[in-house]
């Protein structure tokens, strides 16, 4: 097996982002409703989310943020 040489490269001169690209693998991710109702990220908002999702689709953190922050700022009734 030949052997390669290391690349001498800096870390300033590294043009790949790692935390950007484990952000961008991290929010394509889909949970189901189950799953997401049952995280510890999710905890105080078990029942909303149980209200929220449907059963049988999956969700990014993503959608799953937007549709409580939209619940949060709806309109109360009187």
């Amino acid at each position: 097996m030949a052997r390669t040489k290391p690349i001498k490269q800096s870390a300033e001169e590294s043009t790949f982002d790692f935390a950007e690209q484990q952000s961008n693998e991290v929010a394509t991710f889909k949970f189901s409703k189950q799953q997401l109702v049952s995280s510890k990220k999710y905890a105080f908002q078990r029942d909303v989310l149980n209200a929220l999702l449907k059963d049988g689709q999956v969700y990014t953190f993503d959608e799953v943020d937007q549709q409580l922050n939209d619940f949060m700022k709806g309109k109360v009734n009187e």
